[in-house]
């Protein structure tokens, strides 16, 4: 993805959505470290923005703090031990 197109997502889309749910705070965003989200124009945006969102910090390398990796796991451990297993592609050939 393009930080354009990033952009374009967040001005079009998070922002309204941000602003229906927090209507009286600023709403608290949290980006991983992909070039697109450290874009200066994305970056700027935020900048311009800071009324309405708060940007979380994000260190580098950190996978503890994505919460959606801990999901992924899960998910992953549950289809482990489902019985029967779960079928898979090869399984249809």
């Amino acid at each position: 993805m393009k930080a354009a197109n990033y952009l374009n997502i967040i001005a079009d889309q998070l922002h309204p959505y941000m602003a229906f749910v927090f209507p009286t705070e600023n709403g608290i965003f949290q980006q991983e470290n992909t070039p697109y989200h450290k874009a200066r124009i994305v970056l700027e945006w935020f900048e311009e923005h800071t009324d309405q969102f708060h940007l979380m910090s994000w260190p580098p390398n950190s996978p503890d703090l994505n919460l959606m990796e801990h999901i992924w796991d899960v998910m992953e451990w549950q289809l482990r031990v489902q019985t029967p297993p779960c079928p898979n592609i090869s399984n249809f050939a």
